[in-house]
C-alpha cells in the first residue's frame, strides 16, 4: 500500500480517520472537503489537502485526483452526490473507488454506477462488536479481493495448548497465518513459529479463501 496514492473525499469523522491513519502508515494521501475547517484539521496530519467540491469534475481534475490509485468517497449520506462523485472518478481514470454509505438501499445503486466496494461502517462495526462480545471466533474480516479475506480469529477452545504445527490449520480450515498477537505480553509476531503454543486470549491474523471462511463460520454456528 505504501507506494500507492489514496484520495479521501469527505473529511467528516470517518474520512478524517481514514486519511490520518493512511498518513501514519506513510501512504500518500490527497484529502478533499468542501468545508475549510475540516481541511485545516486534517492538514496537520496529511501533506496534500484541498478545499473543493468532489462532486464536480473540474475540482477533481484541478486536485489531480485522477493520479490516485484508490479513491475513498467518505461522505455517503446523499445518494445523488455519491453517484456524481463515483461517475466523475471513473471518468478521470481512478482504478478503484470505495464508497461509504449509511443506507443499505444505496449499496446496489452505487455498485451499478461503478463503485468497486461499498462500505456500511455501522453494520460492520456492529458485527465486530457483536462477535467480540459473543466470543465468536471470527472478530473481523477484510475482503482483499473476490477470493481472499484477511481475518482476525480468536482460537477455538480445542486449539488451546497445542502447537500451530500440530493443529495444521491450513489443511483443516484453509487458514494461512500471517501474524499473531500473543496474549501474554501483547507482542505482535510476524514470523510465527510452527512450534508456537496457542493460548486462550491469543489473536490470529489469517489469510483465507471466501469458501473456507464460510465453511468455518457455518461450523461454528452449528456447534
Amino acid at each position: 500500500m505504501t507506494n500507492k496514492t489514496v484520495a479521501v473525499l469527505g473529511l467528516g469523522l470517518f474520512g478524517a480517520s481514514v486519511a490520518k491513519t493512511l498518513a501514519r502508515h506513510d501512504v500518500e494521501v490527497i484529502a478533499m472537503d468542501k468545508k475549510m475547517e475540516r481541511v485545516d484539521e486534517v492538514a496537520m496530519h496529511v501533506e496534500h489537502t484541498i478545499q473543493g467540491d468532489f462532486t464536480k469534475l473540474e475540482h477533481l481534475e484541478a486536485a489531480d485526483i485522477g493520479q490516485a490509485d484508490i479513491a475513498v468517497v467518505a461522505s455517503g449520506e446523499r445518494l445523488e452526490e455519491a453517484i456524481l462523485c463515483v461517475l466523475n472518478l471513473k471518468k478521470i481514470g481512478v482504478a478503484q473507488v470505495i464508497c461509504k454509505t449509511k443506507n443499505r438501499d444505496y449499496h446496489d445503486v452505487l455498485k451499478k454506477v461503478g463503485a468497486d466496494r461499498v462500505l456500511l461502517p455501522e453494520v460492520e462495526m456492529g458485527k465486530r462488536l457483536g462477535n467480540e462480545l459473543a466470543r465468536h471466533s471470527v472478530i473481523d474480516a477484510l475482503r482483499i479481493d473476490d477470493r481472499y479475506n484477511l481475518v482476525e480469529v480468536h482460537p477455538l477452545k480445542e486449539w488451546e495448548n497445542k502447537s500451530i504445527q500440530a493443529l495444521n490449520l491450513r489443511q483443516e480450515y484453509g487458514f494461512n497465518i500471517v501474524a499473531l498477537k500473543c496474549c501474554v505480553n501483547n507482542e505482535f509476531i510476524i514470523n510465527v513459529s510452527p512450534d508456537y503454543i496457542i493460548r486462550d486470549g491469543d489473536l490470529l491474523f489469517v489469510l483465507v479463501e471466501e469458501k473456507d471462511l464460510d465453511r468455518f463460520n457455518d461450523m461454528e454456528d452449528n456447534n
